[in-house]
């Protein structure tokens, strides 16, 4: 179990981009699940292939890294502080428990210890509840300043809780300490975006990029270009992107841009692409219709150019 403790620990620390594509995502819960079941071996092998997705991601590398010791030795002391009752949460977690892990964290945190209120975070947020999540990391930091990993956890908070104001604080205070952190730009950038303020974002990620040219960077840019009206560039990174991921992202600002240069067919074989990767995107399937009809109203008009008579000079 104190195992279990230590792998909480670095998944609790990797904080990962937001916007993390699909298939990561899920290779990351097979590697979770991996060393909750003591596969250590199977987790690095996933790990790998995140690590050829993203070849420029450090912190993927040093979690490799760490996993292989966790296959090698036994760091009992790795987590100062053991906490019998965040061992129960963790038996809990496992057993489906949602109630016990929730009472057990609450338990944990009475002795004060910072990694309890960032596990029971971990849990509000999980379950989307933001505001209770928010709250327990603020506790985490206040308990231990050096743990900024906090701050990153609740600007998250506030960006999926569409709160996209309040993530600039909690990032400011951890780039004060952690200035190299592309997640931390990534994160900016994904909130002035939403708040349509995309000059300001675009700059956020061209930092993001610089720090570390990851996959999912490329595509939040080619996101905020197509909103910008800059079409031809974002088509260039957003096609070059479709060689290495397809999720329905790509391909939906890809549609988007060849929209915005009036190039129909692409922007239908695009939105084609997206739609069927999509789930219930209301937005895609606006422009989708509005595509179709376009193209439906030019072939008319071409129709009705061919078959009009030819009108003879008369003075000929």
């Amino acid at each position: 179990m104190k195992r279990l403790l230590l792998t909480s620990f670095l998944f609790a620390s990797l904080i990962l981009p937001v916007t993390a594509n699909e298939i990561i995502e899920d290779y990351m819960d097979i590697i979770s699940n991996d060393c909750v079941l003591g596969d250590y071996a199977d987790a690095v092998n996933y790990l790998d292939k995140i690590i050829q997705m993203t070849p420029n991601n450090q912190e993927y590398k040093k979690l490799k890294d760490l996993l292989y010791q966790l296959g090698t030795t036994d760091q009992k002391s790795f987590i100062s502080g053991y906490n019998s009752q965040l061992d129960k949460a963790f038996n809990a977690k496992l057993a489906g428990d949602r109630v016990g892990e929730e009472n057990a964290l609450k338990e944990a945190t009475s002795s004060g210890n910072f990694w309890a209120y960032s596990y029971l975070g971990d849990y509000f947020r999980e379950n989307k509840r933001y505001q209770e999540a928010i709250d327990a990391y603020f506790k985490a930091y206040e308990l231990q300043p050096s743990f900024t990993q906090a701050l990153l956890a609740i600007a998250v908070c506030y960006l999926e809780s569409g709160q996209y104001e309040m993530v600039n604080e909690p990032i400011r205070r951890f780039l004060y300490h952690n200035q190299q952190s592309d997640v931390a730009y990534a994160i900016r950038a994904k909130a002035y975006m939403m708040q349509n303020q995309l000059v300001d974002a675009e700059t956020e990620i061209v930092t993001a990029l610089a720090l570390n040219n990851d996959i999912e960077y490329k595509l939040i840019h080619g996101i905020i270009l197509t909103k910008r009206g800059n079409y031809q560039k974002a088509i260039n990174i957003l096609e070059e992107l479709t060689k290495e991921v397809q999720t329905c992202d790509v391909y939906k600002y890809l549609g988007f841009s060849y929209l915005g240069l009036k190039d129909y067919n692409n922007a239908m074989l695009n939105m084609d692409k997206a739609i069927i990767l999509s789930d219930d995107d209301n937005e895609l399937k606006t422009k989708y219709n509005e595509t179709k009809a376009l193209i439906k109203q030019m072939n008319t008009e071409q129709l009705q150019n061919e078959e009009r008579p030819e009108v003879k000079n008369i003075y000929e």
